[in-house]
């Protein structure tokens, strides 16, 4: 089976905010390298522009000094000061043309520095309302800035990411169907999905479906790994925690697809510390990759290429699982 390499999300190493407090202290960008580097399963750093990019020199040393790969570079394009009313697909040219810059500035950071991605979620992209914003031209001006920051350079990846219901109430970027849609308007090969698993559960897909259809169009480009209950709410908790099966499933499609990206992560550390939450999380990857290994996958494969075979694959999968006394 497959080994992914694992990274971090270094902004959820420093501070973590809701509408009702503040969860974590503000951090410098050289004490999230130290707290990451403290992770022994985890390869890679994600960073954050403007926010952890602000020194590119100094962000390039400790990625030398903790030997830490940068796995993308994450795009904030969500500021309500430059972005309320939308980014990328704003009626404001002026707000299209910062989140384009933004994006562009982006991309030029991570081919300095080696990561060859930028990923971003572009949760200002939305409504509320009916009759809150027209929405042809919404999606035009949203398709036109995206093939523009795509075209900026092909030796970047851009890779978008979907979520159902942050920061409106209706994201126009809200599951995978519409993550394939842009592509295929865009039309740019280095467009394509950062798949956030949270987010996927929050869309009520399974994940390892998502993956599947992103995959069959050469658009699975990066991913984010974690889990929430299912309920829309995007909690960023442990992988596994909640949708164990529905995890074992993702891993074992993402070996028969042949992804060979970052299993990046996003989990919120409210009431632990970060480096807890993350190197549980990193476990968790690990051992239900394990548990996988310990099977035979072309049964698996077989089973599930049969009609009526539930029954039979939980009782295998189960048998690796459990013991029988």
């Amino acid at each position: 089976m497959r080994q992914w390499k694992l990274s971090a999300n270094a902004a959820f190493f420093g501070a973590q905010r809701d509408r009702y407090t503040q969860y974590q202290p503000n951090r410098t960008l050289e004490e999230k390298f130290a707290l990451v580097a403290q992770l022994d399963l985890i390869e890679g750093i994600e960073l954050k522009y403007p926010f952890d990019l602000e020194n590119v020199p100094l962000a390039r040393r400790l990625l030398e000094q903790y030997g830490l790969e940068l796995s993308a570079v994450n795009v904030d394009i969500k500021d309500a000061t430059f972005f309320r009313f939308g980014a990328l697909s704003a009626q404001d040219a002026n707000a299209r043309d910062l989140a384009a810059t933004r994006l562009c500035r982006g991309m030029d950071i991570a081919a300095e520095l080696g990561a060859g991605l930028v990923t971003t979620c572009p949760l200002a992209e939305g409504y509320d309302y009916p009759f809150e914003i027209d929405y042809g031209s919404a999606w035009r001006y949203f398709i036109n800035t995206v093939q523009q920051v795509a075209s900026h350079r092909d030796d970047v990846k851009l890779a978008l990411e979907y979520q159902p219901h942050d920061m409106q109430a209706k994201p126009l970027l809200n599951n995978v169907g519409k993550m394939l849609h842009i592509c295929a308007e865009v039309d740019r090969p280095n467009l394509g999905a950062n798949l956030d698993v949270g987010h996927s559960f929050a869309a009520g897909e399974a994940p390892a479906e998502a993956a599947t259809l992103l995959a069959s169009k050469g658009k699975l480009f990066y991913m984010h790994s974690n889990d929430n209950t299912g309920d829309g709410g995007d909690w960023d908790m442990i992988s596994g925690s909640v949708h164990f099966w529905h995890w074992l499933e993702l891993l074992f499609t993402l070996d028969r697809i042949g992804y060979e990206g970052w299993l990046g992560a996003d989990i919120a550390a409210h009431q632990l510390d970060a480096v807890r939450a993350f190197g549980a999380n990193a476990l968790m990857l690990q051992r239900m990759i394990a548990f996988l290994e310990r099977m035979d996958l072309d049964e698996i494969a077989r089973l599930v290429e049969e009609d009526g075979k539930s029954p039979e694959v939980y009782a295998y999968l189960s048998s690796h699982l459990i013991p029988e006394t």
